[in-house]
């Protein structure tokens, strides 16, 4: 092998694996609320949502094409199950154990997410059990899945900030959310929580329709490089001040 060959080798050797790159442009919908924070939305000009920065590095790495649309939490979550939108965020998590798997399929694992019962510090100690949760109004958001929704009333809000500020000013007396939202809604009105019983815990991953299922294994390549380079540690590391 000539050096001029050698060179190429080397050179190609240390450039991303994108596999056979084509036109097509997947569609999905993140960040439109203005509220999910810090997952979706920028909690600050130099944090632009823990999500926001890996998608586009599994995407680049990976050789897709994406597209943004702006809808709501409801309206992104209907055109998913529609079909229009072509992936989004998921954690299996949320939904019952036997649920429909439905023409879609998973990613491999790109981090944890727990979300929490929470409640005002006056009342830890009533909603401390999960029994003593179930039969009683919950807070949650529109558009929203949670596994056990059958065993509470849902009294739904349009988002993360909007449910914490129900919960502060006494419309609630108990809610649903994300452990880092939680902690950042409520730092940011000044309003006083505490952690409750564990309502979900489990990995997050990229829910991807069937007619796109071919990309999964580029996905997940992508997926596994970041997480070996430290890239999404080191994002992740950047929000840590909204974990418990």
């Amino acid at each position: 092998m000539n050096k001029r060959a050698l060179l190429l080798l080397c050179v190609l050797s240390l450039l991303p694996i994108t596999g056979n790159c084509t036109d097509t442009v997947l569609k999905y919908n993140l960040g439109t609320s203005g509220s999910s924070v810090p997952y979706e939305n920028a909690v600050d000009e130099n944090r632009a949502g823990i999500l926001v920065e890996i998608l586009p590095l599994i995407m680049q790495r990976a050789g897709i094409k994406t597209e943004k649309v702006m809808l709501s939490t409801k309206r992104a979550m209907i055109a998913f199950n529609t079909g229009k939108l072509d992936f989004d965020f998921f954690s299996q998590s949320w939904l019952p154990p036997d649920a429909p798997v439905g023409n879609f399929s998973f990613s491999d694992a790109i981090l944890t997410v727990k979300e929490y019962f929470i409640t005002l510090p006056e009342n830890q100690e009533k909603y401390a059990d999960v029994s003593t949760i179930y039969g009683n109004p919950v807070g949650t958001i529109s558009g929203y899945v949670y596994f056990d929704e059958d065993q509470f009333d849902r009294l739904d809000f349009d988002s993360e900030s909007s449910l914490l500020l129900a919960l502060g000013r006494k419309r609630i007396d108990v809610m649903i959310m994300e452990e880092a939202s939680s902690r950042y809604w409520s730092s940011k009105y000044g309003i006083e929580i505490a952690i409750g019983p564990i309502h979900t815990q489990g990995e997050l991953a990229l829910r991807v329709h069937n007619r796109h299922k071919d990309k999964l294994p580029r996905i997940n390549e992508a997926i596994a490089h970041l997480k070996a380079t430290g890239q999404i540690q080191a994002i992740l590391k950047k929000y840590s001040d909204f974990s418990l």
